[in-house]
């Protein structure tokens, strides 16, 4: 009597049998020392790409962040060489009503940005100054339109940034240089903003109204804010502006909206220049993105290299119950079932490494930070027993690019993704050996052993 007329319907004694010789020949043992092995690597690879691809995707992604929120996103200027527009409010008027233009743009607004010294104990330092508009009504609420984010400000100063001389300062120039809030910094400036031959300079002196944080330590060193009535009177330059600027809602819209932003500018298209942010950090978010393929590659190599372990341990196992096949076979059972059983055996083995490697490496994703910090105090501990002389162990030194946290960002669907395909690959380990199983004489088979 075959068995095919005794088993239900479906796969459920091939994959009776599959789970059953994940076990050995121990009772006692859960796994056989093969499949044991197999799954620990697996499990481990799996472990380690979830845990490294969490820091790097959430390390790009505050990156992108903080070079979104402080940089411009489009650019406008005069393509002739220290032009100026009188007409920006016409501009930036048109732009805001073109209804191709209204789903994409998040603001438009006038700006000046201006290169100047800052003077500071008697030595000179290039900084960097914008000017942005601010609305009255915003001032209240210490939320400015465009501005970064402010960290910290004073209220009764923030309310003169139109009529004061009020500046707004990255909290890392301020650590720097060891300013507060309230203190009187000078700078000096071209008149008209502009560096040309026989230029004037204009001194200002600008009170600290508060603290921005971008996120990223080169604008928060090197980059002052101003209202822009503020820098057209500092620097002569009233009812004209350097620059006007545009911010998008989805940056990866960005070359098309900038090819229908110079269809929509008033007259000839050539007296303007256009430049992104894309144009200004490309090559760094291009580096961003390759190193994040590399590490991709080399983690799917770890995993073809468990995968490698998988078809062994299949090998193995069929070649150690080739009796059981003959078996099996004689008694009825088709070669389908013997290929769903061995290749059954493999996805299993890599179902469970894919899920608890996954499980463990989110976990841990979730704690880095912590667990990170845990060993940083155990090797300064370890340190002092030995020597007085030890300096704080990071394992991660921040200040490069200047995170307040180690950015982790876990993308469950990105997971999942690695899961499924190491599932389709821990069957595929397995489809070669169970059809040598499959292809096993069963009397011969039975006559050897």
């Amino acid at each position: 009597m075959k068995l095919g007329r005794v088993i239900p319907s479906g796969y459920l004694l091939e994959l009776f049998i599959a789970a059953r010789y994940l076990r050995g020949q121990s009772r006692l043992a859960l796994f056989s020392l093969g499949t044991r092995l197999s799954f620990i690597f697996m499990a481990l690879m799996v472990l380690i790409m979830v845990v490294v691809l969490s820091v790097f995707t959430g390390f790009q992604t505050e990156v992108r962040s903080s070079l979104w929120n402080s940089g411009y996103h489009i650019t406008l200027t005069r393509s002739m060489t220290g032009a100026t527009f009188n007409d920006y409010n016409e501009i930036t008027n048109i732009l805001k009503e073109d209804p191709a233009l209204k789903g994409d743009i998040r603001s438009v607004f006038p700006s000046i940005t201006a290169n100047g010294l800052l003077e500071n104990q008697g030595r000179f330092d290039g900084k960097g100054l914008r000017a942005i508009p601010v609305k009255s009504e915003q001032l209240q609420s210490g939320q400015l339109d465009d501005f970064p984010p402010l960290v910290h400000y004073d209220q009764r100063l923030l309310d003169h940034m139109n009529d004061g001389n009020m500046v707004i300062v990255g909290r890392e120039m301020a650590r720097y240089y060891g300013w507060n809030v309230g203190d009187t910094i000078t700078v000096f400036l071209p008149a008209g903003g502009v560096l040309t031959r026989g230029l004037q300079i204009k001194r200002a002196d600008l009170t600290i109204a508060g603290y921005f944080r971008t996120g990223f330590y080169e604008f928060d060193q090197n980059l002052m804010f101003v209202s822009l009535v503020t820098a057209q009177r500092m620097l002569d330059m009233n009812g004209r502006t350097s620059e006007i600027i545009i911010q998008l809602k989805d940056l990866s819209r960005l070359d098309s909206t900038k090819s229908m932003i110079r269809d929509s500018i008033p007259g000839n298209r050539f007296d303007y220049s256009m430049r992104t942010i894309k144009d200004e950090k490309g090559t760094f978010l291009a580096a961003l993105q390759l190193e994040k393929t590399m590490m991709m590659i080399i983690l799917g190599l770890l995993i073809v290299a468990g995968i490698a372990g998988i078809w062994v341990t299949s090998y193995l196992l069929v070649k150690s119950k080739s009796r059981s096949i003959g078996m099996l076979r004689a008694m009825g059972m088709s070669m389908r079932s013997v290929l769903i059983i061995f290749t059954g055996h493999s996805m299993l083995i890599g179902f469970l490494s894919a899920s608890i490697g996954g499980a463990l490496g989110i976990f841990l994703s979730k704690h880095l930070e912590r667990t990170i910090q845990l060993v940083e105090d155990l090797a300064d501990q370890l340190c002092h027993l030995y020597s007085n002389q030890c300096a704080p162990v990071h394992l991660i030194p921040r200040q490069i690019y200047y995170f307040d946290h180690l950015p982790v960002n876990t993308d469950i669907s990105f997971i999942f993704g690695i899961a499924m395909v190491t599932l389709i690959l821990s069957g595929f380990a397995g489809y070669f050996p169970a059809r040598q199983a499959a292809k096993l004489d069963p009397v011969q088979t039975i006559r050897n052993d």
